[in-house]
């Protein structure tokens, strides 16, 4: 330690200087302020770009579960020689198993199978005690008995989930609204409150679904099939009718009978939480291969891409929809899966509710549709892609 005298010559001063000693700063409230400013905005620019990336993945996985689920119903039909039952349709209105519940062996899920045992041919009359493989109501009545026969029904299957979507993983028992497109107040609990499951109240929560089987164009009953047909009052009848598209009721089809090519003919599609999604369940009041029951396990494309809500059956509900941006993901016959654009091409003169009598499907020189149409029909001979 030195001792220095510095300053002016007349002002001759003496002060102790220590080699460790630093100048003190600190930080201003001026320079606060704009670190503050500064880590806001990169944040800001950042969190876009990370929610975009997590959504990417998202997407990523929700395409990777809807192409499994078709290469297992693929293997359905290898093994089967024909696709699964779009529903195991009958004319009474008693709740009734699913494409996808067929489907289960080829997910890896042969234990939930195995407890469900179902049946692909409705049994008269329903019956609890029933061994051997049942129906769906045959399931519920036992339940009455023994709650444990809806475990299986009551397991979140992830497979069948789509992560960009909120749908919740048990459809609720008490009304709960979902939010809605526009006017539509409809509720979950439409998906399953049938003959039977209606009277288990808050003892069954069925696991939902984001994906659905594709049934096509048609959607009236075998009486307004043909021309001069007046007859539209097609909800409860209890005819069974050959759709166009590859899931339907009581007469599963096989790979040779879609002419227009498994390349280019829509096998599941995307439903989202604004539309009530699905179960992989089965549907809970069927009455018919093509009754509306039918929508909460399959589709139709007569009604366009994230379509909204009307308050009616006409609604998204019966439709195809997603939470993706611009479209919603589609696997094919073949196995591929392609996000289909809500700008396709689409022709409301199309809709099965709106085209001339006895035209309920598109034909050469008859009701011109569009390409989303087109794509959901197997057998119409029209290119779509």
């Amino acid at each position: 330690m030195k001792l220095h005298v510095r300053g002016r010559r007349k002002f001759r001063t003496t002060e102790k200087h220590n080699r460790f000693s630093r100048p003190l700063h600190g930080f201003t409230l001026v320079e606060l302020l704009v670190v503050i400013a500064i880590i806001g905005v990169l944040v800001a620019l950042l969190l876009p770009a990370v929610q975009a990336a997590r959504e990417a993945a998202r997407r990523a996985q929700c395409q990777s579960r809807l192409k499994n689920i078709a290469l297992a119903v693929l293997n359905y039909e290898s093994a089967k020689k024909q696709l699964p039952v779009g529903l195991v349709s009958q004319p009474e209105p008693y709740e009734a198993w699913s494409w996808s519940t067929f489907a289960l062996p080829y997910l890896e899920q042969q234990a939930v199978f195995d407890r469900l045992r179902p049946s692909p041919n409705f049994q008269k009359p329903p019956d609890g005690t029933r061994s051997g493989k049942r129906n769906l109501a045959d399931l519920f009545i036992a339940a009455k008995i023994n709650a444990k026969e809806l475990e299986p029904l009551q397991t979140p299957l992830s497979i069948f989930r789509c992560p960009s979507d909120d749908t919740p993983d048990l459809v609720p028992h008490d009304g709960t609204p979902r939010a809605v497109r526009t006017t539509d107040s409809g509720q979950w609990e439409r998906h399953f409150k049938g003959q039977y499951s209606g009277q288990l109240t808050s003892l069954f929560l069925p696991s939902t679904s984001n994906y659905v089987g594709s049934r096509g164009f048609i959607d009236r009953p075998c009486a307004c099939l043909s021309p001069n047909c007046t007859n539209l009052n097609w909800v409860g009848n209890p005819v069974e009718c050959e759709g166009n598209g590859v899931f339907q009721g009581l007469d599963p089809i096989d790979l040779k009978q879609i002419p227009d090519g498994t390349s280019s003919t829509f096998m599941l599609g995307e439903r989202d939480s604004y539309c009530l999604s699905s179960t992989w369940i089965g549907t809970r009041n069927p009455a018919g291969a093509n009754m509306w029951g039918a929508a909460w396990s399959l589709g139709r494309v007569s009604l366009k891409l994230n379509h909204p809500e009307t308050g009616d059956h006409d609604t998204c509900t019966e439709g195809f929809s997603s939470k993706h941006p611009g479209g919603a993901y589609f696997a094919f016959c073949d196995g591929s899966v392609d996000f289909i654009s809500d700008d396709i091409d689409y022709n409301d003169a199309g809709n099965s509710r709106t085209v001339p009598s006895g035209q309920f499907a598109p034909v050469k020189g008859g009701v011109t549709i569009g390409a989303y149409q087109r794509l959901g029909i197997r057998n119409d001979e029209l290119s779509a892609r």
